[in-house]
C-alpha cells in the first residue's frame, strides 16, 4: 500500500509518500504510475517556480518527499493550487483503489 501525507498551511506545503501499491507487477502497476505522475509533476513544478524554496527527494524506490515554502502572495497562491491539485488527485485514487493507496491530508482552508 502507498501511504501519502499532504500538509499545507500558509506558505508551507509538504508531501510524503511511502510504500508500493501492489496493484500489479513492477512496470505494470497503474496505481503506482498515477501516484508517481502526481507527485513528480507537483514536485518538479514547485521546484522550478521563482519565490518558492524547495527541497525534496526520493531516497529509495517507493519513497518520495518534498517541502516547499513561500513568503510572497503569488508564490503562496501557487502552493495552495498545488495542494488542491494533489488533494483532488489522491482523493480520487484512494476512492477508486482503497486497498492500494491511503491518503491523509491536513490543509489549512
Amino acid at each position: 500500500m502507498i501511504n501519502v501525507l499532504l500538509v499545507n498551511s500558509s506558505g508551507f506545503l509538504s508531501c510524503k509518500a511511502e510504500g508500493h501499491a501492489m496493484f500489479d507487477k513492477k512496470g505494470r502497476d497503474i496505481v503506482c504510475s498515477a501516484a508517481t505522475v502526481l507527485l513528480r509533476t507537483a514536485a518538479r513544478t514547485l521546484g522550478s517556480r521563482p519565490g518558492i524554496a524547495f527541497k525534496g527527494g526520493a531516497p529509495e524506490r517507493g519513497e518520495l518527499f518534498f517541502e516547499a515554502r513561500a513568503d510572497e502572495v503569488l508564490a503562496k497562491a501557487e502552493l495552495k493550487f498545488a495542494a488542491d491539485f494533489l488533494k483532488i488527485g489522491f482523493e480520487s485514487l484512494s476512492k477508486e483503489f482503497p486497498q492500494n493507496i491511503r491518503f491523509e491530508c491536513n490543509l489549512e482552508e
